[in-house]
């Protein structure tokens, strides 16, 4: 198989999903290759995507919840029918180094499934494969230090390498099954996270004092997920939590609320759903025997959805007071937390101001 095209639609919040597509860019480019490194916010797909074998289309992303975000499951569904166009899907997840020892990240079904989409469409599947890239997850623990960075990235390139020249080969490259049978036995806690954690995760961020309004983050969230409210910013539903906003933002103002998070908690622990489903059983006889988990959570849903607004919007309006913003500042981590984003990597780039690979360091 001879390629005269590669298109690499990539997630990336923070760069590595990024890095990894011009890697890869920058590959097929030394074996003559045109190459378009796309993010997908800024995609075309039907205007790039073409029914020819000397095509050859990649879609690249994070692992979140153990699966692939929402955004890029929305995405690969609205791709156009591929009719034989060759297609790989690689996937980044986050690696770790404590104490010098190097750990593999697990992204579960998330390159699988992008696959299956993509299979279903059309499209002929060339390879899957799962990539450690540094963890950029400073909800939850403070960036990564640069010694680590650069061992795991330098550990990593070659992999990144290896699998593309094998499909540029023309041989398949089907890898991380393990990861894949750790994420089916996953699957409750992938669906949750889809239905309900991407959501809660989204109403932890806020802004503290150090924020000016410049509205950097609303301007280049992916999702166009941050609106402003007057000079703050807020945080809507199609927050993906790639960590972009708080990377970025100059005055390191973007935090996830760690106490917050507890009180948003106990706010939709409320079991709404089985005290709804009780008063229905007084009033419908019969009703009672449908009773159970299933039902129970379809009535909480909705209550998880509309707690989750309600708090978040006074929560919101509450932190514009300076002692309730230095509350929720400083008895969350963020605070503390080493902000990172990946090296060399800009916000034009992430939005997709340059084309091929060699104009990005």
């Amino acid at each position: 198989m001879v390629y005269k095209q590669a298109i690499l639609y990539f997630m990336s919040g923070t760069g590595n999903t990024f890095r990894v597509a011009t890697w890869m860019g920058e590959a097929a480019e030394q074996r003559g290759i045109s190459t378009w490194v796309i993010p997908y916010e800024a995609a075309r797909p039907a205007l790039q995507v073409k029914d020819a074998e000397d095509q050859l289309v990649g879609i690249l992303l994070p692992a979140h919840g153990f699966t692939a975000p929402w955004a890029i499951l929305r995405f690969a569904a609205y791709m156009p029918r591929g009719r034989g166009t060759h297609a790989f899907v690689a996937t980044s997840r986050g690696g770790s180094r404590p104490f010098g020892v190097r750990l593999p990240g697990m992204e579960g079904t998330a390159g699988y499934l992008i696959a299956l989409l993509l299979a279903v469409k059309g499209y002929r599947l060339r390879g899957v494969a799962g990539f450690d890239m540094p963890s950029n997850w400073t909800s939850l623990h403070p960036g990564m230090k640069r010694e680590s960075v650069e061992d795991i990235e330098t550990h990593t390139r070659p992999r990144v390498e290896h699998f593309l020249g094998a499909v540029l080969s023309g041989r398949t490259a089907f890898r991380s099954f393990i990861p894949l049978f750790l994420g089916l036995l996953l699957l409750p806690i992938s669906a949750l996270y889809l239905l309900v954690g991407r959501f809660m995760l989204a109403k932890l961020f806020f802004a503290n004092y150090a924020c000016n309004g410049c509205a950097l983050c609303a301007d280049n969230c992916p999702n166009h997920a941050i609106k402003m409210w007057g000079d703050r910013p807020y945080w809507t539903f199609s927050c993906e939590s790639c960590m972009r906003c708080m990377a970025y933002c100059p005055r390191q103002a973007v935090e996830a609320g760690h106490s917050w998070g507890v009180v948003l908690y106990f706010v939709m622990a409320i079991p709404f759903g089985a005290w709804l489903m009780n008063w229905l059983s007084t009033l419908v006889p019969g009703l009672g025997a449908f009773d159970g988990e299933v039902t129970r959570f379809i009535l909480q849903y909705p209550y998880w959805l509309a707690s989750m607004l309600l708090a978040y919007a006074v929560f919101t309006l509450a932190i514009r007071l300076k002692p309730v913003n230095a509350l929720f500042t400083y008895t969350t981590l963020t605070h503390f937390y080493r902000r990172y984003y990946q090296r060399g990597t800009r916000l034009g780039d992430l939005r997709g101001h340059t084309e091929t690979q060699g104009e990005s360091e």
